[in-house]
């Protein structure tokens, strides 16, 4: 099998020659593939004269330029390199359709669901329910980005659901076809989190903020850090809650453990287990020795407490008790434990609504919101997304050992519009997919891979205020200029995007002046 690289001017006419000369020869054609002033070639040829014989006149080819023997088209190669990929990653990583049809995955995902060798596989009723996997499609269907957390075979499970769109990596509505489903045991996340932190640990001034919203709020949050108080962070999820909470840490007691718990990842008895220990023999299986549960393990720094709002109601009176006498016991025995432990708490929820709707209870309420604070969405401090989305590329090429690279002002702009359903986590996981996916020192919107914009409506009613129909119909028809133009970077290929012709389309990107 040969295949051969040409170099070519993008001109009408070049490939049907080519073809022409392949059909003289009576060289199969297998594979072709294109690119930007490249077409690639897999031909079934055995005699090393009949494809000299083909190379020379392909040469001769008016556009042609150069035609290179490669060992592997790009497609093929990037198929090697995923099935390698997959082969290697230590994960239980699986791609799945709509429907639950499972289109690639790693070796780890099919060896931890025992499913090694089943033909034809399905995901639903093997690892996920029908309605688990319905009610992942919705969350990223509705905010891009989705984590769920499930028991499967009593064992605690959290998937990370990232979405697969149809429609050239844009989101429409009803438009995700496919996902990438991460699987991650509790005991999991909290050792490769607390590895990756403890690198990555920031105190308050190195926290970026550049809004005022910001600075104020880590000013306060600076102030109580050293305070004995129990601390409640509340905002969204990706607003950076652990990051305020490991700062607070550092500010009081820093070289200490910090210690997390997930609240909604563990059923009731691990839960217990993990956080207050057990003793020697307190049930079947456990160890003779007894084992310390992470209030003792953080003696003298500070334990975290992330969704404090899904800890259950037995585990709500243990956790008061201690606030109130700073003692506890094992399970299985009536010794108490005394350990000096900062409790932080966070949730995204209302915390006082769910008192209110008797969800959570309200003396706990009360003794954790001694100390509170709350960090406010991304969305609310739009000052802060460009030194963040900055901060983030110059991690990333560090992490990767690349050269510095940039964002482009219409990449910026498209940050700066996107509504951030996944706050400053997801603006971080889209610059590091960018640099992932490109060798390119400059990052444009191309490779953000962003959904589309979204426009809320109190900044319609705030514009058409302002401004005539005419004109919102303007900055309506600039802004999706500006969007499309640099996925579809010429006027005709724009044109045939919206349905307009090529005139009318030149004329608009002269207008709003986009067009090189």
């Amino acid at each position: 099998m040969i295949r051969l690289a040409l170099e070519c001017d993008d001109r009408l006419g070049v490939t049907q020659e080519v073809l022409s000369i392949l059909v003289d020869n009576a060289i199969n054609l297998r594979g072709i593939e294109l690119a930007e002033q490249l077409l690639y070639l897999k031909l079934n040829a055995s005699e090393s004269a009949a494809i000299d014989k083909v190379l020379l006149q392909l040469h001769q080819i008016q556009g042609i330029h150069s035609v290179k023997r490669i060992d592997l088209l790009p497609g093929e190669r990037e198929h090697q390199e995923l099935t390698t990929l997959l082969a290697c990653y230590p994960e239980s990583l699986v791609s799945v359709a709509k429907n639950g049809d499972i289109l690639a995955a790693s070796e780890s995902f099919y060896d931890a669901f025992q499913l090694s060798g089943i033909p034809n596989l399905s995901i639903v009723d093997r690892v996920l329910t029908e309605q688990q996997l319905n009610s992942i499609f919705e969350s990223l269907e509705q905010d891009g980005f989705t984590q769920l957390s499930i028991v499967i075979a009593d064992k605690p499970l959290l998937i990370e659901a990232f979405p697969i769109y149809q429609n050239d990596g844009r989101q429409l509505k009803n438009d995700c076809k496919a996902a990438v489903l991460l699987f991650k045991a509790p005991s999991q996340v909290a050792e490769q989190l607390e590895r990756w932190q403890r690198s990555k640990d920031l105190s308050f001034d190195q926290i970026v903020a550049q809004s005022e919203t910001m600075k104020m709020l880590l000013q306060e949050a600076e102030q109580t850090a050293l305070l004995d108080a129990p601390l409640l962070i509340e905002g969204e999820t990706g607003t950076g809650k652990e990051l305020v909470a490991r700062a607070t840490h550092l500010k009081r007691t820093p070289g200490k453990p910090f210690l997390a718990i997930n609240c909604a990842s563990l059923p009731d008895s691990s839960a217990e287990h993990e956080l207050f220990g057990y003793s020697g023999n307190a049930f079947e299986g456990a160890s003779k020795a007894g084992k310390p549960g992470l209030l003792e393990l953080a003696d003298g720094g500070t334990l975290y407490f992330d969704e404090i709002d899904e800890m259950s109601p037995y585990l709500q009176v243990k956790l008061l008790r201690f606030l109130e006498e700073g003692a506890f016991r094992r399970v299985g025995t009536d010794d108490e434990v005394r350990v000096n432990v900062k409790v932080i708490a966070s949730t995204q929820s209302d915390l006082r609504q769910l008192c209110e709707n008797n969800q959570f209870r309200q003396d706990l309420y009360y003794r954790l919101h001694v100390l509170n604070l709350k960090i406010p969405a991304l969305r609310q401090r739009v000052e802060d997304i460009q030194p963040l989305a900055e901060y983030f590329l110059a991690h990333g090429c560090q992490r990767m050992g690349r050269s510095a690279c940039q964002l482009t002002q219409r990449a910026l702009l498209t940050l700066t519009r996107y509504n951030w359903p996944g706050n400053v986590r997801e603006l971080e996981n889209i610059i590091f997919r960018a640099l992932s996916l490109t060798t390119s020192t400059s990052i444009s919107n191309r490779h953000l891979n962003m959904p589309m914009l979204k426009v809320t409506s109190a900044e319609f009613v705030s514009d058409a205020d302002a401004a005539s129909h005419r004109q919102l119909m303007q900055t309506f028809e600039k802004e999706l200029f500006q969007f499309l133009y640099p996925s579809f970077p010429s006027s005709r290929k724009l044109a045939k995007r919206l349905g307009l012709s090529h005139t009318a389309v030149a004329n608009k990107l002269k207008q709003y002046k986009l067009s090189e």
